[in-house]
């Protein structure tokens, strides 16, 4: 993963994940409900991939 790849800039909006989903940051299970923020991470080959971030994580990672 490049700087790039985790530019803050990336994330559009906050909204809730589908079911299933893990934070890309912490590696955790988001929970039903929980408040994510929305955003893409760029591939080698291929469209960009759609993640959701706790927001605590997305904010964490801004701040760096």
């Amino acid at each position: 993963m490049t700087k790039t790849d985790t530019d803050a800039s990336k994330w559009e909006y906050t909204t809730y994940a589908p079911k299933g989903e893990r934070c890309p940051a912490c590696m955790k299970p988001i929970k039903s409900l929980a408040p994510v923020r929305r955003g893409l991470l760029g591939r080698r080959e291929g469209p960009p991939v759609i993640v959701y971030r706790h927001t605590d994580c997305a904010q964490s990672e801004e701040a760096a």
